[in-house]
């Protein structure tokens, strides 16, 4: 299956640098996150992205736009998130993880995370450092 083997890293997006997009039900919504907001996915009523799947849980993940890309973390330890790799084979998210992008499965739902724009780490790294990371020799 030369589908799942392919690397979607080179793939362009139709979406804007720094998008989440849910697909829930056969439906893709895609999302504008902010730099630095936090997005807590669930189904109870303070998630900030509702979902409708009972497989999960009410505040299930946490998802937040932080410097050159995204921070995700399960909340609900018994019922965990899933990161999809480059083969479409998922891996459990059991710490906070940092990604440029990716593809989570939370319950039935896929969110796609999109990197965002090239040069948007410039001011993060100035922010935390004073400059940018130099290329190892």
């Amino acid at each position: 299956m030369d589908h799942l083997t392919r690397d979607k890293s080179q793939r362009p997006s139709p979406f804007a640098p720094g998008t989440m997009v849910i697909v829930q039900a056969g439906q893709s919504t895609p999302f504008t996150v902010q730099p630095g907001q936090r997005v807590v996915v669930g189904r109870g009523p303070d998630a900030d992205l509702l979902v409708t799947d009972d497989s999960v849980s009410p505040r299930h993940a946490l998802i937040e736009r932080s410097g050159p890309g995204w921070l995700v973390s399960t909340l609900d330890p018994a019922n965990p998130t899933w990161l999809l790799d480059a083969t479409g084979r998922a891996q459990e998210i059991d710490a906070e993880l940092g990604l440029r992008q990716g593809e989570l499965l939370i319950g039935a739902c896929q969110v796609l995370l999109y990197a965002p724009a090239a040069g948007a780490e410039t001011g993060y790294w100035r922010a935390v450092w004073g400059s940018n990371p130099r290329p190892a020799d």
